[in-house]
């Protein structure tokens, strides 16, 4: 792994062309990342027994913290019930509540699944944020969760952001949201609304299908606190606690505050897959913006910076 990042920082600091820079050679191609991780966050928690980026780790960690045993969610969309599960950790572990799943063939093996836990209603269907008859607030009341349940996790790819803010009455204790991870930290987009924040627009030039798909992290984080929220994690998903419980958590720094962009420092270039921390150039190039405007304080590029600051952190110089 050691040889593989060298060889990574010597593409990035002698072999792109002539008239190229880092903004032209960003790429989602993984390889291991081998330093210390961020200590603002949950990550040294982070751990995969169902999950896809170290949930089920924090989630463990934070419900020990907020004294939560055994609690009520849910998930959608659960998927198999397994894949990718939030969930399905605490569901051995005595939870109940609710997984629901639009894609027919997954919600019949996530019905077999969970057959034998019978405290677990799987539901079939779609979570529509425009409709009275399929919002959450109607899937959560046929469900029979209490208005303030535990854990409320959604990854549906799409309207996760309307969905959330379209949701009245329940108050889950912890939310976790999909986002965009492949959009930088900084700038405010929804799905399907593309930001105008840059000139030249790096996703584009990166992963031009990835632009509008889902919400961009800050938009996510201001959605957040809006809905009397704090973000406390970032994994690909947004981890939010409750702002009246957020004083519970032992292991969380305080870094409590009503300005979005001060959580920027939460946005983080690792991912955890199965048990080993992996990164690529295009997060850290995500991640080399966030500090930018940590340090700055604008939306803006500013290559040779953000290449010495890109190279500084495939270095392990995590902090500014």
């Amino acid at each position: 792994m050691i040889r593989n990042l060298k060889i990574t920082l010597l593409f990035l600091a002698i072999f792109v062309p002539i008239g190229a820079t880092i903004f032209d050679q960003i790429t989602d191609h993984a390889f291991d990342y081998v330093y210390p991780l961020p200590n603002n966050t949950y990550h040294q928690f982070c751990k995969n027994i169902y999950s896809q980026n170290g949930e089920d780790g924090i989630l463990e960690q934070l419900l020990k913290e907020l004294a939560i045993e055994h609690g009520s969610f849910c998930e959608f969309g659960a998927a198999d019930g397994i894949y990718s599960s939030n969930t399905y950790n605490l569901i051995q572990k005595g939870f109940w509540g609710l997984a629901i799943e639009y894609d027919a063939a997954l919600y019949k093996r996530c019905v077999a699944r969970y057959k034998p836990y019978p405290d677990v209603q799987v539901m079939h269907g779609a979570v529509l944020y425009a409709s009275e008859e399929y919002n959450l607030n109607a899937w959560l009341s046929k469900g029979g969760l209490p208005l303030d349940f535990d854990i409320l996790s959604i990854d549906i790819d799409s309207d996760d952001y309307y969905i959330w803010e379209n949701l009245r009455e329940f108050v889950p204790k912890i939310v976790i949201i999909e986002t965009n991870s492949y959009r930088d930290p900084v700038v405010d987009e929804l799905p399907g609304v593309a930001t105008s924040d840059y000139v030249r627009d790096p996703l584009i030039l990166w992963h031009k299908a990835r632009v509008a798909v889902g919400c961009s992290f800050m938009s996510a984080v201001k959605l957040a606190l809006r809905k009397g929220y704090v973000p406390v994690a970032y994994t690909g998903n947004l981890i939010c606690v409750r702002r009246d419980l957020v004083e519970k958590l032992t292991q969380f720094p305080a870094m409590i505050s009503d300005d979005p962009y001060a959580y920027i420092s939460l946005y983080t270039h690792l991912v955890l897959w199965g048990n080993l921390w992996k990164t690529n150039t295009g997060l850290i190039f995500n991640k080399a913006l966030g500090d930018y405007y940590q340090k700055f304080g604008r939306k803006s590029i500013d290559i040779p910076w953000l290449e010495h600051r890109m190279n500084k952190i495939m270095a392990g110089g995590i902090e500014l």
